[in-house]
C-alpha cells in the first residue's frame, strides 16, 4: 500500500478529524497536471502515452456490470484502457488483484466518503469518460471492479489475463489473443472458436444475449453482422474468418475496423457439415471494412461441392 492510502486510510479511521477533501462526490476527479506516479505493481506499472499501442473501451453500467468483463492481453502491451459511464451514479474503474480489491473494497464499505485516487484507477462520473494507460509488464490473472460502496457486493468485476510469450505459442506473430462474444447455446461459434484455437491462438469466450450491441460498440456496421464478434491485435472479427486470414490481418496491418464475413456461410470456418454431404462450401468472401465503415474483399473463397458421402450402418 503507498504512503499515500496510508495516509488517507488513517484519515477515514479518524472520522472526527476527516475533512471534505476526502469526500468522493458524483463527478470524476480532476485530470492532474503532474505525470502519473509510476510504482510497480504485481498487475504492472503506469504506463506512457506515447508507448500505447492499443486501446480498449469499457463500459459501466447501474446494472453493476462492465462491458467487456474480460480482457486478454500480451505481456509487455501499453493499452490505453478508456471507461465509459453510461449509468446516472458514480461508478469507478480500479485494477488490481483480487486479494487488495476485497480488502480495497472492505474499506470503501466502512468509509464510503473516502477518497482513493492512484494511477491504477478511473473514477468516472455519470455521462464522462476517464482512462487509464497502463503497461502490463506482468504476466497473470487480474481483476478490476468498481469499488463504491454497494457496488463490488452486487458483481461489478472483470477479468484481465495477461499472456506470457510462452504461452502465445511458437508462430512470430505478437497478436495471438482473442477475445470472442457469442450467445451461450451457439453450436457454430464454439466451433469457430475451436478452430482458432487450433491454429494456435488464446481465446477467451464471453457470452452474451445479444452479439448486436457489441458489433455496435466496435463500430461495424449492421450489415456485416453475423453470429459473434471478437477483438484481436486492435482490429474486430465478425463472424465465421478463417483463422489463416486473422494471420494475414495481423501481418500486414491496415488502418481499418477489422474483417468480417457477413451472415453464416456454410463451409466456412465452424459451419462445415456434420451429416450426409462432407465437404460442401458455399462461396464467401471475407471483407475489410474501414473506419468509415466502407468495405473490400480482403479474401475470395470458391463454393465446393460434395467430394464423399458419410456410409450409414
Amino acid at each position: 500500500m503507498t504512503t499515500r492510502r496510508t495516509l488517507l486510510i488513517a484519515s477515514a479511521l479518524g472520522a472526527a478529524s476527516a475533512s471534505s477533501v476526502f469526500a468522493h462526490s458524483d463527478e470524476a476527479h480532476a485530470d492532474k497536471a503532474a505525470p502519473a506516479k509510476k510504482e510497480q505493481k504485481p498487475w504492472g506499472i503506469a504506463g506512457d502515452d506515447k508507448a500505447v499501442k492499443r486501446t480498449v473501451t469499457f463500459t459501466m453500467t447501474d446494472n453493476m456490470r462492465f462491458t467487456p468483463d474480460k480482457l486478454t492481453l500480451k505481456q509487455g502491451e501499453t493499452v490505453k484502457l478508456l471507461i465509459k459511464n453510461k449509468g446516472k451514479v458514480m461508478h469507478e474503474f480500479v485494477l488490481g488483484t483480487k486479494k487488495e480489491l476485497d480488502e480495497h473494497a472492505a474499506l470503501m464499505v466502512k468509509f464510503p466518503t473516502m477518497e482513493h485516487d492512484e494511477p491504477y484507477m478511473a473514477h468516472v462520473g455519470p455521462g464522462k469518460t476517464g482512462q487509464i494507460v497502463w503497461y502490463f509488464n506482468q504476466a497473470g490473472a487480474f481483476d478490476f471492479a468498481c469499488l463504491m460502496a454497494g457496488h463490488y457486493a452486487a458483481g461489478m468485476v472483470g477479468k484481465i489475463t495477461v499472456l506470457a510469450d510462452s504461452e502465445l505459442g511458437s508462430t512470430s506473430s505478437p497478436d495471438k489473443a482473442v477475445t470472442v462474444w457469442k450467445t451461450p447455446n451457439c453450436g457454430c461459434c464454439k466451433d469457430w472458436v475451436s478452430h482458432l484455437r487450433d491454429a494456435g491462438f488464446q481465446v477467451v469466450t464471453n457470452d452474451v444475449s445479444d452479439t448486436a450491441p457489441i458489433r455496435q460498440k466496435f463500430g461495424l456496421p449492421a450489415k456485416f453482422g453475423s453470429c459473434h464478434t471478437a477483438q484481436v491485435g486492435g482490429y474486430v472479427l465478425e463472424g465465421h474468418v478463417p483463422a489463416q486470414d486473422v494471420k494475414r490481418l495481423l501481418r500486414e496491418k491496415p488502418v481499418a475496423i477489422g474483417l468480417a464475413v457477413p451472415g453464416m456461410p456454410m463451409g466456412s470456418p465452424g459451419m462445415e457439415m456434420q451429416d450426409d454431404m462432407l465437404g460442401v462450401r458455399d462461396a464467401f468472401d471475407v471483407v475489410l471494412v474501414n473506419a468509415d465503415g466502407s468495405s473490400r474483399i480482403f479474401q475470395s473463397y470458391a463454393a465446393k461441392a460434395a467430394t464423399k458421402s458419410r456410409i450409414k450402418s
